[in-house]
């Protein structure tokens, strides 16, 4: 495939996407509002919290309209610039940085849920709708700090700016005025071949891999936990109540199984390969493909996964096929 049309690939994607995910969303949202059982307690609204969260990031995906690139010294999220200001563009790149952050810091809470649930039931109170705000909050304000040190350490910058010229008119004939970017350089090089490290370059990074390692760790830890605990009391429990244990653990599972393998693994691969000298190129716009695909693959397992949400779309159906008949 040319870089060309890896380029359009990850440009369409981003916009057709959206309208799947919207609606994929909006679905989830009311099958949540008024088709969770009463035994879901708090964690109904942490759902629908996490939803919200996908709004948005199918939003400013939508709004970023993104594309990728990697050499073996950096990797760059990038858009097309129409003008008129080159400040306001790569706003959206970081707002897109922000939610993609955020949704996972707030699908580990969700672990942190699950297992003060299955350990700790009278400590509940802590997701309570006051409590939960507090989680959100904290959620999306470690979002925008952690996104914050890219606008100041990663942006466009003269050197970084040299760097890239070349490798753009080469792989998509598009001059640097010709796009807006944001992305790490881990080896800034000279003429004869002497590299030094941009400190402020590799504390951010520093700071974005610890987050995704301990998310994805919380997320280890407290799954494996629950899964352990739930299997060794399970004839202690109703089968009503270890049905639905069962059944919400498992969609948590594949809620975050979903994005670790289509988001944050491609994303760590792209983020971490310069440092070791390897480039994909503009084959990196795959992975801001899959990026941009992933909500409504979450959205429609989910309701594949909650019998009483996958009733209920059933029994639409059912009332569709009486009506037509």
């Amino acid at each position: 495939m040319s870089s060309k049309y890896l380029l359009d690939m990850a440009l369409h994607t981003s916009g057709m996407g959206f309208f799947v995910s919207f609606v994929s969303e909006i679905l989830l949202l009311i099958l949540i509002v008024y088709k969770s059982r009463e035994s879901f307690g708090h964690y109904k609204y942490l759902m629908i919290v996490y939803n919200v969260v996908l709004i948005l990031y199918s939003i400013a995906t939508s709004n970023a309209n993104l594309a990728a690139h990697s050499t073996e010294t950096s990797y760059v999220l990038f858009r097309m610039y129409n003008g008129p200001n080159r400040t306001v563009g790569p706003l959206f790149i970081l707002q897109f940085c922000t939610m993609y952050v955020t949704m996972l810091i707030i699908l580990s809470v969700h672990f942190i849920y699950r297992y003060v649930a299955v350990f700790y039931h009278r400590y509940l109170w802590m997701f309570s709708k006051f409590y939960l705000a507090i989680w959100v909050l904290g959620s999306f304000t470690l979002g925008l700090m952690l996104i914050s040190l890219k606008y100041f350490f990663l942006g466009e910058f003269d050197y970084f700016t040299d760097q890239l010229r070349d490798e753009f008119k080469t792989n998509y004939n598009l001059t640097m005025d010709q796009i807006l970017y944001n992305g790490p350089i881990y080896y800034i090089c000279d003429d004869k071949g002497e590299c030094t490290k941009p400190i402020g370059v590799w504390l951010t990074m520093l700071a974005l891999c610890s987050c995704f390692v301990i998310c994805l760790g919380v997320m280890g830890y407290f799954g494996s936990k629950c899964y352990y605990k739930l299997y060794q009391i399970k004839s202690e429990l109703s089968e009503h109540t270890r049905r639905m244990q069962k059944q919400l653990l498992f969609a948590l599972v594949i809620q975050a199984g979903i994005p670790i393998i289509i988001m944050y693994t491609p994303t760590a691969l792209l983020l971490v390969s310069p440092i070791v000298g390897v480039s994909f190129g503009a084959y990196s716009n795959i992975a801001i493909s899959m990026v941009a695909v992933y909500p409504p693959i979450d959205q429609l397992a989910i309701i594949w996964i909650i019998r009483d949400y996958r009733n209920a779309i059933k029994n639409v159906s059912v009332k569709n096929r009486f009506v037509n008949a």
